[in-house]
């Protein structure tokens, strides 16, 4: 694309534009240069030349309040409140299991297919002998595709002050905005928010899906808040491999990531041994957890509610991190110019599969009485 297409085509609204660009939030993001005033925007341009992709700085007549080193503060500011509150989110998408959607602001669902399974294998010597022809039978199903977002402002004058006396911005409406939006990306995984649900489709997380495997597990603590004296770590390991037993029963194999409430890891991080005469090995529950095969992680989530523990199976066929949009920040004006605004903004969603049976690969266990203080 020419710098005069794209500055002839950067003339309709802030969320016009951005569905014109397939959420690429680069053009639409115009930066002041203070020393000539013109705007400008740094967009990916092919070089016939070198027959790569390079990123031009090209003129635009969209109004700049921003330098160039403003967004980029603001950008990292964005992205670092929010990676560390991705935690199980962020697990999917390093295991693998981030599924990509094109144009997703340009979407108001996603449909999939759900197959049944077939039959076995024919074993023969000659390969001749007919085997079972089967037609796995489908069925559709659907997932909104809702945008998380947040907002801040700065007043031109703050803008203005700033580049006069060549200082940065203040950044922390930035961190703030990122942190509320990964924050949530994080509670819908997780099935603690609120069901979204549009198109007879719905986002559901962990602890919200219908088809999740629930159980109980024996309370640790008494109502005065003392240890339950019918409560050993070596019950809790077998409720545990009883999960995952579960799990093993509906034809989901693993691997397990277990996430759980905070107020677990007073449990998980004692010593496993304890109350065992002659055992002098230092061990604690958590570690002990990890030696278990198909278990590669137990991790603590904040925002799962107190008692809870999950266990996910952490492969395709499960469950899956469906990006539409990375967490990024527009901006426009209102009030003559007076005030500048922002929103940070993403397509981030947990997708929970089933199969044609409503089999899933998720466990959610919850205490039998709610945990003492």
């Amino acid at each position: 694309m020419t710098s005069a297409n794209v500055s002839n085509q950067l003339s309709g609204g802030t969320a016009q534009n951005l569905v014109a660009y397939n959420g690429d939030t680069r053009f639409i993001r115009p930066w002041l240069d203070t020393r000539t005033g013109r705007s400008y925007i740094s967009v990916p341009q092919y070089d016939q030349h070198t027959g790569k992709t390079i990123i031009k700085d090209v003129p635009t007549m969209n109004a700049a309040t921003l330098r160039k080193d403003d967004w980029k503060m603001v950008d990292s500011a964005v992205v670092q409140a929010a990676r560390p509150r991705l935690r199980f989110f962020g697990d999917l998408i390093q295991s693998g299991l981030e599924v990509r959607i094109p144009n997703a602001l340009g979407k108001m669902v996603w449909q999939y297919e759900r197959q049944s399974s077939i039959s076995d294998a024919t074993v023969s010597m000659d390969g001749v002998k007919k085997g079972d022809s089967d037609r796995p039978t489908y069925d559709l199903d659907q997932m909104p595709l809702p945008i998380i977002h947040k907002d801040f402002t700065f007043g031109v004058r703050h803008l203005t002050a700033s580049h006069s006396s060549n200082t940065p911005i203040d950044i922390s409406a930035a961190a703030a905005a990122g942190q509320a939006c990964a924050e949530m990306v994080e509670k819908l995984a997780l099935g603690v928010a609120p069901e979204h649900k549009f198109g007879g489709g719905a986002v559901y997380g962990l602890c919200n899906h219908p088809d999740a495997i629930a159980t109980t597990f024996v309370n640790p603590w008494t109502t005065a808040g003392t240890r339950n004296p019918a409560w050993t770590p070596a019950l809790m390991q077998r409720e545990i491999l009883a999960l995952r037993q579960k799990l093993y029963e509906s034809h989901h194999y693993g691997p397990f990531n277990i996430y759980h409430s905070p107020d677990f890891d007073v449990i998980l991080d004692d010593d496993f041994n304890i109350q065992t005469s002659g055992v002098s090995m230092s061990l604690t529950m958590r570690e002990r957890l990890l030696k278990i095969d198909s278990i590669k992680a137990v991790k603590t989530s904040e925002f799962l509610p107190a008692g809870t523990f999950c266990m996910v199976e952490m492969n395709q066929q499960t469950i899956n991190a469906v990006s539409g949009l990375d967490i990024s920040t527009v901006q426009w004006q209102t009030e003559a110019g007076f005030e500048v605004h922002f929103k940070v903004l993403c397509i981030m969603l947990p997708r929970i599969k089933c199969d044609y049976i409503g089999s899933t690969g998720i466990a959610v266990a919850r205490l039998q009485n709610p945990v003492a203080p």
